[in-house]
C-alpha cells in the first residue's frame, strides 16, 4: 500500500472499522478498501447497504474512472482524494457515474459551492461506515 492508503488505514483502525485493503474482486481488480471485508463482499447481494467501497487517489483528474469497475457488487463508490478544486463539470460526471467524492474538511471550501453538499468529509464517510457495521 502507498502512503495515502496507510494514513487512511490508520484512521480506520483508530475508529475500529472492519475493512479489507487491496483485495481481489471478481474482475481481478484491487479496490483500495472494501468495508466490512472481502468475505462479506462475496456473500452479500449486489447493492447491499452493508457493503462500502473507498478508492484513494492523491489526484483524481480522469483517474477517478478507474474505480467505477473495481467492485461490481457495490454500484455506488466513494473516492478519497487530496486534490482540491475539481471543476463542476468533472464533479457532475463523477456523480452521474455513482461516485461520491470524499475529502478532508478544510478542502471542502476549494470546490464549487453548488457541489459542496454532494462532497463528503472523511468524518462523514467514517460515520457512514460505522453505521453499516452496527
Amino acid at each position: 500500500m502507498k502512503s495515502l492508503e496507510h494514513h487512511l488505514s490508520e484512521v480506520f483502525n483508530i475508529r475500529d472499522l472492519f475493512y479489507t485493503p487491496q483485495a481481489l474482486t471478481e474482475t481481478k481488480k484491487k479496490p483500495d478498501f472494501i468495508f466490512p471485508n472481502i468475505d462479506t463482499y462475496f456473500t452479500e447481494p449486489k447493492g447491499s447497504s452493508k457493503l462500502v467501497f473507498l478508492g484513494a487517489k492523491t489526484t483524481c483528474k480522469d483517474r477517478w474512472r478507474q474505480i467505477v469497475g473495481e467492485a461490481d457488487r457495490i454500484p455506488h463508490k466513494h473516492l478519497f482524494t487530496l486534490q482540491q478544486g475539481i471543476s463542476g463539470n468533472q464533479l457532475k460526471k463523477m456523480k452521474l457515474s455513482g461516485v461520491t467524492l470524499v475529502v478532508s474538511k478544510p478542502y471542502l471550501k476549494s470546490f464549487p459551492k453548488e457541489h459542496q453538499e454532494d462532497i463528503w468529509t472523511l468524518d462523514k464517510f467514517v460515520r457512514h461506515v460505522e453505521n453499516t457495521q452496527i
